[in-house]
């Protein structure tokens, strides 16, 4: 029986993930429909998720410390060792890890999994390894990245800049994820710290820089010109750390004031306007815990999302996720021994056709980040997304049809 593209589309759009990334090896026909950019909307449209997702990467051979299992919140797992050990960068739902010699992009919701050269590698002194704190999220050589979307192409790029011990830029290039080359990019206007993480917002990335100038840059994917903004005041002294919260950009400013350690987070509403507003303000724990007595600057916590019921999810770099009520001004520790990499929503576009392009590898699962055998090595979230057989899947299909006919020919 021949279903015409519209009806199949009705179909595809209601079924489980899973069902979907089965049916894309059923023909080029189904395959074309599934990885369209109209299908990625409707599903978009159709699964309105009734809970907070968010990715998380665990070692796989550590033992989880779920303090409480949260109504609000579900946790995506990616099992992997070096997701859980490195840092990452994130858009969309797409995960960006560079690891020396490449840099990974990974799909959850399809199993994408890319993997482009980053070509020859800096050569770091021995004076430098006194500054890479374990508490610090640290590229690469010192790479200071950058991942995020053109809004008006619609492309993912990855953008990398490297400055010499005397703090001349050695490298600045960007990557576009379609094409997959990396050419020249005009160089920043200063330097930029390798100890805090970018993030994008409305098709530009940030980075912020406290040492020694406490400075905000933007670049912007499409024009490819840097912007310099205003950090907001009250910022100075305070440990800073940039992020997407809302889609808008985020500015979570730790400090030590009145024996406790705070967090204060502003949200920039006009980006052109640089007008900033503070959103929150968190007293954490007291001088008695652990970091009592360490450098400030080295204790760091970064916003992650807002629950439907408006609670704040946050995550620090001990490797903790802290839920804040705002109406009760009640702080509590969700999980520990986790690394949070971002909010999680379904994403099926795929990334382009790179089969053609050089020093590139696409392949499926995340057993490929780790380097080991795929049967030893596939997450737990893989594992909840297992097919049935094709003569289920088919079954499955042939009663959604005639369900669909059959209400077609009352109407």
């Amino acid at each position: 029986m021949y279903l015409v593209p519209e009806v199949l589309e009705e179909i595809f759009l209601r079924l489980p993930l899973k069902s979907i990334l089965k049916f894309k090896t059923v023909s080029k026909q189904w395959r074309s429909i599934l990885e369209s950019k109209r299908f990625a909307e409707g599903r978009r449209l159709v699964n309105i998720q009734t809970k907070l997702k968010i990715i998380v990467a665990v070692d796989r051979n550590l033992i989880q410390h779920e303090l409480h299992r949260d109504e609000e919140l579900e946790m995506v797992y990616l099992h992997s060792n070096v997701a859980a050990s490195r840092p990452s960068l994130s858009c969309d739902s797409l995960v960006c890890i560079p690891v020396p010699g490449w840099v990974k992009v990974f799909n959850p919701s399809t199993g994408v999994f890319l993997r482009f050269s980053s070509g020859p590698e800096t050569m770091i002194s021995r004076h430098d390894f006194d500054f890479l704190d374990p508490r610090f999220e640290i590229f690469p050589r010192r790479w200071r990245m950058g991942f995020g979307k053109d809004n008006i192409t619609e492309r993912y790029k990855i953008v990398r800049i490297c400055f010499h011990d005397d703090l001349e830029i050695h490298r600045c290039e960007i990557l576009d994820v379609n094409i997959g080359r990396w050419r020249r990019l005009s160089p920043p206007p200063y330097v930029l710290g390798f100890r805090r993480k970018s993030t994008c917002v409305n098709g530009s990335i940030y980075w912020v820089e406290v040492i020694p100038r406490y400075k905000l840059l933007a670049l912007n994917l499409h024009t490819e010109e840097w912007r310099d903004l205003t950090l907001p005041l009250g910022t100075l002294g305070t440990s800073c750390q940039v992020a997407n919260l809302e889609n808008r950009l985020a500015l979570a400013a730790t400090y030590f004031s009145n024996h406790h350690w705070n967090v204060k987070i502003w949200c920039m509403h006009a980006p052109q306007e640089e007008a900033w507003s503070v959103m929150y303000t968190i007293r954490l724990f007291p001088c008695e815990h652990r970091y009592n007595g360490c450098f400030p600057l080295w204790f760091w916590t970064r916003p992650v999302a807002v629950s439907k019921q408006g609670n704040l999810f946050f995550h620090d770099n001990c490797n903790r996720l802290f839920k804040y009520y705002p109406e009760t001004d009640v702080l509590c520790c969700v999980h520990r021994d986790i690394y949070v990499i971002s909010p999680f929503v379904e994403d099926l576009v795929p990334l382009g056709p790179l089969d053609s392009v050089p020093n590139m590898m696409r392949t499926y699962g995340l057993q490929h980040l780790d380097h080991v055998p795929f049967s030893s090595r596939i997450s737990n979230f893989f594992r909840r997304m297992e097919f049935p057989s094709s003569l289920i899947t088919t079954a499955f299909v042939t009663l959604a049809t005639f369900q669909l006919c059959s209400l077609l020919s009352r109407s």
